[in-house]
């Protein structure tokens, strides 16, 4: 298990019963001596039912449609490129882009080849990524254009990188960087390369790519996929949406999130469902694509319906070709629910999952149909189980809250280089093949499940995950703050803002003037979308007799 990658980053073997457990139509997969995701889940359904000239995806910012025999050369020229570097299987590729043709080809790519993927966005700092470089341990990193900076920057100092690709081509390195590596445009890489190429037999435990979490304790996780759990969430998601090959599916999920990847990657190519890409779309731009492509299937999250839908032209556009719309990222409040619904003429669907598990496991949906009551989260998917238990694991009665616990063919195996505390946590949150979420939950006399609310202090902002304790970090690096307290405060649009309490150095003035300083501070230095949009000061910050901040009262405080 895990075998492309060394024992000492992989889930001890102990552990490993915990990550086994999947239903009984699976075991073909997780059975056979060899599988690659790439043969599985792209070139045999297109081999099987001939749709080499058929459209695999449209571009729209090139106005161009792509067939699957053209993106299949695609894959096979930059894994091919990638091995006349010297990749091998299990090196870690690191890729930093957007909605790009390339982009979604890069895992394909590096999975044919043995090798291991791992995503992160634009919009992530060079801080941000150049955790995940040294962490994994990547062996090539790939930019894109007019972005490279911020990659130059995540990869100096890295004693692994050897490569870095720019696609389509590499912005030249800056003076202030001081890196020993090789830089190569992706266009020249890939020119000349063969069109052909075999895939690798890897082992159906291997690893396929290392996505990270938002990081609840402040640090991401990076999450371990293999080749039979990708697959079988190719094989599932086809059934639970009742993909065709008449079916137009988007999302505007950016790629370089779990989320978006695995929409992308994962979900529409054993349908043979063409996907529409555009990117890094504003609200508009989502009404114009569901219009104007005839989009037949969409997942997004809340927060950007509330967008299109608070635009005073949003009902210029005609959504009547949707047939299934799926609401995830955060929890859809009654309002949004509503709202939507009139807007599109039936209910959306509303769909659970995590990025340790990489697959939606509860959904309110039977194929295009809405099943659930009302703003239920539905009931689990195809291929996997549910209970709600307590702190002990025991399962409860119906209408009692608890954490909610599932099965299926994916489970938690995290990545655990140099982090003694990710084995314990991963017992924590896995047992006997059952995952267990971070939420509270109840399932009704029906065997409906219904969200409460969250057990940690993640906050939710625009279907975005951020750890509090990670902006908190960056605050109190200013060298005016003596401590930070980070929360989540409902917000009409996003769901939740950043709210950030902040205690000050001795003789340090608060004034408007330094909340704006403190907001570019945290800016540079991370995500952007994870800034606090709102600073107060405080002269102490409530704590506990050990000295422990009490963001519970903030959290409470911000509710009232």
């Amino acid at each position: 298990m895990f075998g492309n990658v060394p024992s000492e980053y992989t889930p001890s073997e102990e552990h490993w019963p915990d990550l086994l457990f999947t239903m009984p139509e699976h075991h073909m997969i997780r059975n056979r001596s060899s599988v690659n995701a790439t043969t599985e889940i792209l070139e045999r359904p297109v081999e099987e039912n001939g749709w080499e000239d058929e459209t695999a995806f449209i571009h729209v910012d090139e106005d161009r449609a792509y067939t699957h025999g053209e993106f299949i050369e695609m894959v096979n020229r930059f894994g091919n490129a990638l091995r006349s570097l010297g990749v091998e299987p299990g090196d870690r590729v690191l890729w930093r882009a957007n909605e790009r043709p390339e982009t979604i080809a890069f895992n394909f790519a590096i999975w044919k080849i043995g090798a291991i993927a791992t995503p992160a966005t634009l919009t992530q700092s060079r801080r941000e990524v150049g955790y995940v470089v040294d962490d994994i341990e990547a062996r090539v990193v790939v930019g894109q254009t007019d972005t490279m900076e911020e990659v130059y920057h995540a990869v100096e100092g890295s004693e692994t990188v050897e490569h870095v690709i720019g696609t389509p081509t590499a912005d030249p390195v800056p003076n202030d960087v001081d890196i020993d590596v090789e830089v190569h445009d992706y266009e020249r890489l890939v020119a000349d390369a063969d069109t052909e190429l075999d895939a690798v037999d890897t082992d159906p435990f291997d690893v396929a790519n290392i996505c990270y979490t938002g990081g609840t304790t402040g640090k991401p996780k990076g999450c371990m996929w293999t080749h039979a759990s990708n697959i079988s969430n190719s094989v599932l998601t086809k059934r639970d949406r009742a993909l065709t090959p008449n079916d137009r599916v988007y999302t505007h999920a950016p790629i370089g999130h779990a989320f978006g990847m695995e929409e992308r990657t994962l979900f529409s190519w054993h349908g043979g469902a063409t996907q529409i890409i555009k990117q890094t779309p504003k609200p508009v731009d989502v009404l114009k694509v569901l219009d104007e492509y005839d989009v037949t299937k969409f997942v997004g999250v809340p927060t950007m319906w509330r967008l299109m839908l608070d635009r005073e032209d949003n009902e210029e556009y005609d959504l009547s070709s949707l047939e299934l719309v799926g609401l995830s990222g955060e929890m859809t409040d009654k309002e949004t629910f509503d709202r939507i619904t009139e807007r599109i003429g039936f209910e959306p669907c509303n769909l659970v999952g995590m990025t340790p598990t990489g697959k939606f496991f509860i959904v309110s949906h039977e194929g295009e149909q809405k099943v659930a009551p009302e703003n239920s989260v539905g009931r689990p998917a195809p291929g996997y189980e549910a209970k709600v238990v307590d702190e002990d694991g025991a399962e409860l009665e119906r209408g009692e809250m608890g954490q909610l616990a599932v099965r299926g063919p994916t489970g938690i195996a995290y990545w655990q280089n140099e982090h003694p505390e990710i084995e314990e946590r991963a017992r924590k949150d896995s047992l006997g093949g059952w995952s267990l979420l971070d939420d509270i939950y109840y399932k009704d006399e029906d065997g409906w499940l219904w969200f409460e609310t969250r057990l940690d202090n993640m906050i939710v902002s625009g279907g975005r995950q951020i750890a509090a304790p990670e902006v908190e970090e960056v605050l109190n690096d200013h060298p005016e703050v003596t401590e930070s307290a980070v929360v989540g405060k409902p917000d009409e649009t996003r769901g939740e803002i950043v709210k950030a309490f902040v205690s000050l150095r001795p003789g340090t003035e608060p004034s408007d003037e330094l909340k704006a300083e403190l907001q570019e501070f945290v800016k540079d230095r991370m995500a952007k979308y994870k800034y606090p949009r709102e600073i107060e000061f405080f002269d102490e910050l409530p704590k506990d007799e050990v000295g422990k901040i009490q963001r519970a009262q903030l959290r409470e405080r911000e509710r009232e």
